[in-house]
């Protein structure tokens, strides 16, 4: 029986059939749990004087062959071990979220551009203008922004996982590893985006349904319950299926059985993995507010005039491909090591590890020699 992990090139450290127990370990003896500090104390050892020496206890670390340590991570394991694997390989983590903002921004920068002379311009009654071009390229930008979130994600789960074994990865090695799984992480996005849909529309029927029958005052009271109730089941469903980008690309599983494996991993740590994404989250926020201010101030000043605000969507679009860059390797970094602790936690995912990377520590021993 394996654990269901995977290295990201697809090897599977414990051997051919994923059954070989570690090395070092008997058929009949378990791998050690944490909390164990190795074997038992023996007993003391008479000295020269024939008094018994003091005993000195003897802990083991946990080993640490890359960003974070094999063991049940902390806060501080996790947060620095994402901060150790973009410091590490700035290439396959800020370059390639870099790139990945720039394709995007590109559609969404022409389509304003475009729409820019058509006359898409509405103004109310008190005078405020509004450039529906603008908003149009700024629709088509989060569109794409999603599409290339999901798929960024899944990228940087790879560096990540890579990363934990103390091996560094490039941008080629990583479109290698992982372009078989972008057509699944798009059929991920598009489920998630279909669920939405389907609440939303339910929502919303309920709402006219009481209005119609009930009048003004139901359908308002049952808008505000069900809105509040859905806002409740979002987060809580979010959280528990947070973990199926990492668990698709590491264990080259389907769409369907990824969102299974979240809930799977995610059962009993929900508070757990809902507090270090939240800050995760607002870290991001505070570094997206400090970085994008100033372009925001410039297109609220430009905002009356045509051209002027052309040119504002345009500079906040160029500034938001700063922000994904600097933002987007850090949450998925975040939730690589998540899916990873809770392996460990469950699974003991840490002995594979350990194997794994001792055998590439071998692998690049003889290598060298």
């Amino acid at each position: 029986m394996t654990n269901g992990w995977t290295s990201p090139g697809g090897d599977s450290p414990g051997g051919d059939d994923g059954t070989r127990p570690p090395q070092g370990y008997g058929a009949q003896q378990p791998p050690p749990q944490y909390g164990q500090y190795g074997p038992p104390p023996q007993q003391p050892q008479y000295g020269q004087y024939g008094q018994p020496a003091p005993y000195q206890p003897v802990f083991r670390l946990a080993p640490k062959p890359g960003v974070i340590p094999l063991r049940p991570l902390n806060l501080g394991d996790i947060f620095s071990g994402t901060f150790a694997t973009i410091r590490g390989n700035p290439g396959a983590t800020l370059g390639l979220s870099a790139l990945m903002a720039l394709i995007v921004a590109v559609p969404s920068v022409l389509v304003t551009i475009a729409l820019s002379g058509a006359d898409l311009t509405v103004t109310d009654d008190s005078g405020t203008t509004v450039n529906f071009g603008n908003q149009l390229g700024v629709m088509v930008g989060a569109v794409f922004s999603a599409i290339a979130g999901v798929l960024l994600a899944g990228m940087l789960t790879v560096v990540v996982a890579e990363a934990v074994l103390g091996r560094r990865i490039s941008i080629g090695q990583t479109w290698q590893k992982v372009r078989g799984r972008l057509l699944p992480l798009i059929g991920l996005l598009a489920l998630e985006v279909l669920a939405v849909c389907v609440a939303a529309a339910v929502v919303v029927g309920v709402v006219v349904l009481l209005g119609v029958t009930t009048g003004t005052v139901g359908a308002v009271v049952a808008a505000i319950v069900l809105g509040l109730a859905c806002f409740v089941a979002v987060i809580w469903l979010a959280v528990k299926v947070s973990l199926a980008p990492p668990s698709l690309v590491l264990e080259r599983i389907a769409p369907t059985r990824a969102f299974g494996r979240s809930w799977q991993l995610t059962q009993g740590q929900w508070w757990r993995i809902f507090g270090i994404t939240l800050l995760a989250q607002l870290v991001v926020y505070v570094v997206s507010q400090v970085v994008s201010f100033p372009a925001a101030l410039i297109a609220l000043a430009s905002s009356g005039d045509g051209a002027l605000a052309t040119t504002g969507a345009v500079g906040i679009q160029l500034v938001s491909v700063v922000v994904r860059a600097l933002t987007t390797p850090f949450t998925a970094g975040v939730t690589a090591l998540l899916y990873l602790d809770q392996r460990i936690r469950k699974e003991a995912l840490d002995v594979t590890l350990m194997e794994a990377a001792g055998g590439a520590g071998a692998q690049d021993g003889a290598g060298a020699g």
